[in-house]
């Protein structure tokens, strides 16, 4: 759910920051990155180096060849976007909530009903 990038754009470093707020837990590998945003290997490298410069994510173990790296949770921006995201996910659960809450009184008293409830 990608809601950063609908905020901010569909740049490639939102894509690549949300990856790692929404895989917060995980560690991630370039290769994985660029599959899950569409975003070209050369490209999340670029981002990658920006980001670790940051302090917003660490390396984390290699795997072969293989780097893997992970959100940075002692990094104050990094707690901001995820809090960021958080916050918007919830938001919008919450409107969907209501939304589906209005369909049921809908459906229980009558559409009239419901909309002058909503307006109350």
């Amino acid at each position: 759910m990608y809601v950063l990038s609908k905020l901010f754009g569909d740049c490639p470093q939102v894509k690549i920051v949300e990856t790692f707020a929404e895989n917060y837990d995980e560690t991630l590998s370039a290769p994985e990155i660029s599959r899950m945003t569409g975003v070209t290997k050369a490209t999340v490298y670029v981002h990658i180096n920006k980001l670790l410069n940051e302090d917003i994510i660490k390396k984390a173990k290699k795997v072969g060849k293989t780097q893997l790296y992970h959100l940075n949770h002692d990094n104050p921006k990094a707690k901001i976007i995820l809090m960021l995201e958080r916050f918007i996910v919830s938001e919008r659960l919450g409107k969907l909530v209501e939304k589906e809450k209005m369909g049921a009184v809908s459906n229980i008293i009558g559409a009239s009903d419901a909309v002058e409830l909503a307006s109350l």
